[in-house]
């Protein structure tokens, strides 16, 4: 397994290989609002920039997955990548990933279907924005049900 560390490096090939797996709409938005909690009997709601997700979890945001070294992944390497996407924690190690990433899609990608993915993404322009933490679940009462 080979380690990429360096942006811009997405030959065309790889390219429409990561696209054709689906890492195109990953990336579509950086930034990140709060929705407000998912009343009633509704599983999630989203902000409607899909950044940010709030159900039974909690609230989570879509991550920042541009190579910027502070707020994206810049200074992963591909087995951190890769050891997010096959475990479903942070750095492989880390909190859990929440939605909207589909963990249990990406989990059984092949190291070459990864490797594609990670180098896409540290070819796309960086861009600075730090996304707030995951809140936790809204403890329910008889009162606000």
């Amino acid at each position: 397994m080979k380690s990429l560390t360096r942006s811009g490096s997405c030959g065309a090939r790889l390219c429409l290989r990561a696209a054709a797996i689906g890492v195109a709409g990953l990336v579509a938005g950086c930034a990140a609002e709060k929705p407000a909690p998912a009343p009633g009997p509704w599983l999630v709601t989203v902000a409607a920039t899909n950044t940010a997700w709030s159900g039974p979890w909690g609230v989570s945001y879509t991550a920042n997955l541009t190579p910027d070294a502070e707020t994206g992944l810049g200074k992963w390497t591909l087995r951190d990548f890769m050891a997010t996407l096959r475990t479903g924690r942070h750095m492989g190690r880390g909190r859990l990933i929440l939605p909207p990433m589909p963990i249990p899609m990406y989990k059984h990608f092949t190291d070459s279907d990864m490797d594609a993915i990670f180098t896409y993404l540290r070819s796309i322009p960086p861009v600075q924005n730090r996304v707030p933490e995951p809140l936790p679940p809204v403890a329910t009462t008889a009162s606000t049900q």
